[in-house]
């Protein structure tokens, strides 16, 4: 199964130029896991360990990334 961004110009015979990642950030303060905090991330796709602050080490998150474009150093 391969994961792709839809729309409504979505040509499965053409591969697309936009994956997917789960992007993990350790290390960061037990106040991003408050609903509020995460409530603002609404645009990202949080994993379920995230969501129910189960892995207070880690966040992860699914971000799209368009690989025409140079990838970033840091986020």
């Amino acid at each position: 199964m391969k994961l792709i961004k839809w729309s409504s110009f979505l040509d499965v015979g053409v591969k697309s130029l936009v994956i997917l990642i789960w992007v993990s950030f350790p290390n960061l303060r037990p106040h991003i896991f408050s609903p509020r905090i995460l409530h603002a991330m609404d645009s990202m796709f949080v994993d379920n360990a995230t969501s129910v602050g189960s892995r207070p080490s880690l966040v992860r998150v699914l971000m799209e990334l368009d690989i025409t474009k140079n990838f970033p150093d840091k986020i």
